[in-house]
């Protein structure tokens, strides 16, 4: 039988304390609640707009543990900056929604969620902390969240692409804390399941989650070049130069990624449907690829030019602003004016695909800055774990990856909040090096 190492202090006066190691800690009750968080993440109750499980247990046991470790929240100058500047863009909400005289019901849902953000990520903060453990208690039970959830309360996209609005997320996110687990911390480790990203962002593409392939191919590659023995300790290095070169040449592997792609979509090489799709968004040039999927810009950029201060209110309305992608068709989008006129007629919310966007159309310039600091924010706690990688090393590379194509691209839905607020945990979490 294998012995377990312990370590035994005290003196002669008193029984020893014992200490095990961490990887035979017990699960404590905090372990316990992290994980049913986590397990009950992506289920939700239809409350003003959908209010999910884990959130209401959030409100319930935050004050708890701000009573008990809530010092400790506010010691941390990014944490005191991300509750901050998330205030300041609910007070510019709050005030552009006054100003605006938006309807109750679209005042209630923009203010709960910034609202629930916050209270998401200060919640599972005091819970999880720099608890690396913690962390990949809860994020692997909001992964099998995810797995499960879309059977129990299937939404009408996930019924026409259950990859791509289902078991996508959840399945790249297993595989990711898959490698945590087993490189346990040894960075060279990783290189040799970079095969398996690769694969799962492969599928990704051919089952049509086009964003997802990407984010996760791109992240098998950083971590390919990092544990490479030709570029690890160039990438290592945080020198101005070093962060250009690096960058220029991540950019050119992600534009490589976009040509390739287009290439085997408009071949047929993945799958009929995603050829029609390629066809549809294709205007002939690389960019139309991100353009053509997020056409919703152009009227977004009109309506902040229009009033880029304050805001036009939470869910804001507009149906000028959708009139703007008609101007699809004039940058060489082959796209049906019937299918053109269903998209801008089929509501009536000033068209926002993008977490920047979306923020700064409702609420203003304030909300935007919100954003923008994240990304300042993301992108130095990945050259830190880039420099220093740790345990999470991997899960960093593929959460900074993803914020930078969220913000964005990707409108911020309910479903995101407590997947931010893990994001902001596994960023918090490089601060532990250097």
């Amino acid at each position: 039988m294998e012995k377990l190492p312990l370590k035994m202090i005290g003196n002669s006066n008193y029984a020893p304390t014992i200490i095990y190691p961490a990887k035979y800690r017990s699960l404590s009750s905090a372990d316990v609640l992290a994980l049913m968080l986590g397990l009950l993440a992506l289920f939700y109750m239809e409350i003003v707009g959908q209010l999910y499980i884990s959130e209401i247990l959030l409100v319930l046991v935050t004050p708890i543990l701000w009573l008990r470790r809530g010092q400790a929240l506010l010691r941390n100058s990014d944490v005191r900056k991300i509750l901050a500047l998330g205030w300041i863009w609910f007070i510019s909400q709050v005030v552009t929604d006054v100003i605006r005289q938006t309807p109750i019901l679209d005042l209630a849902r923009g203010w709960a969620g910034i609202i629930f953000l916050l209270i998401n990520f200060c919640g599972l903060y005091l819970l999880l902390g720099n608890d690396i453990r913690r962390i990949k208690i809860f994020a692997f039970g909001f992964a099998i969240s995810g797995l499960i959830s879309p059977l129990i309360q299937p939404s009408s996209y996930y019924l026409a692409e259950p990859w791509k609005f289902g078991f996508g997320e959840p399945i790249s996110l297993l595989i990711f804390l898959f490698i945590v687990m087993v490189s346990k911390g040894h960075i060279f480790r990783i290189r040799k399941w970079v095969w398996l990203i690769i694969a799962i962002g492969a599928l990704s593409f051919y089952l049509n989650a086009r964003s997802l392939g990407g984010i996760v191919i791109l992240s098998g590659v950083i971590l390919w070049l990092r544990t490479s023995p030709l570029t690890w300790r160039f990438l290592a290095q945080i020198r101005l130069q070093n962060i250009f070169l690096g960058g220029l040449l991540i950019g050119l592997i992600g534009l490589g990624l976009l040509q390739g792609y287009a290439y085997a979509a408009s071949e047929g090489m993945l799958g009929q449907k995603v050829k029609e799709k390629f066809q549809f968004q294709d205007n002939g040039s690389v960019w139309g690829l991100i353009l053509g999927g997020r056409f919703e810009i152009l009227g977004s950029s009109q309506a902040i030019l229009d009033s880029p201060i304050i805001g036009h209110g939470s869910w804001a309305k507009g149906a000028k602003y959708r009139l703007f992608m008609y101007q699809l068709r004039g940058l060489g989008f082959n796209i049906e004016q019937g299918r053109l006129d269903y998209y801008v007629n089929s509501s009536d919310l000033i068209p926002a695909h993008s977490h920047l966007t979306q923020a700064w159309v409702w609420s203003g310039v304030l909300g935007a800055v919100f954003w923008f600091w994240i990304l300042i924010f993301m992108g130095k706690a990945v050259l830190k774990e880039n420099k220093f990688p740790g345990e999470l090393y991997p899960l960093v590379i593929y959460f900074g990856i993803a914020t930078i194509w969220d913000i964005l691209f990707s409108p911020l839905g309910s479903f995101m909040r407590i997947l931010w607020a893990l994001r902001f945990i596994v960023f918090l979490s490089t601060q532990r090096k250097g």
